[in-house]
């Protein structure tokens, strides 16, 4: 991650203050066997990712990556590069809820920013780019659910029958 080059105000800036790559946002569930949480996958990505640990055998798993559940976006979704850009999508197509939420917050990432789960843990709401996502945080799955309009911090019913 770092280089010998790099001065402590490039490597600062770079891993916004040395939080990229940390957990964060963390939900244990009820039951104690895991714990859903953010986190960027290295401490130079901006963008983050949902996450779950088997709270017994300490196994980690990728949840939901923002890279993968745009990549069928709109282009606006991708920077020249292919990579998700740093808000998780166009900022313009961000709703401005969202925009301010991220603001108030001095949220500097991207990617999945918030998330809520239902009572036992077990499902995660979350928006990416003014759209709907839930997760199965057993099943680490995750699939957009198509709404009308853009969507501002949902959250999933307490026994997950409805966002």
């Amino acid at each position: 991650m770092a280089r010998v080059s790099d001065t402590f105000p490039r490597q600062y800036a770079r891993t916004q203050r040395f939080t990229l790559g940390e957990p964060r946002n963390v939900t244990a569930s009820p039951d104690g066997l895991r714990a859903a949480f953010l986190r960027s996958k290295a401490g130079d990505d901006p963008v983050n990712c949902l996450w779950t640990q088997d709270l017994v055998g300490g196994a980690e798993r990728l949840v939901a990556d923002p890279r993968v559940l745009l990549a069928g976006g709109s282009s606006g979704d991708l920077d020249d590069t292919g990579d998700l850009d740093d808000t998780g999508g166009d900022p313009d197509e961000l709703p401005a809820e969202e925009r301010a939420r991220r603001e108030r917050m001095r949220e500097g990432a991207g990617g999945i920013t918030a998330y809520a789960t239902d009572l036992a843990a077990t499902v995660a709401a979350f928006t990416l780019a003014g759209r709907l996502f839930v997760a199965g945080l057993v099943s680490a799955t995750a699939r957009e659910l198509v709404v009308d309009g853009p969507v501002f911090d949902p959250h999933p019913d307490p026994l997950a029958h409805r966002v």
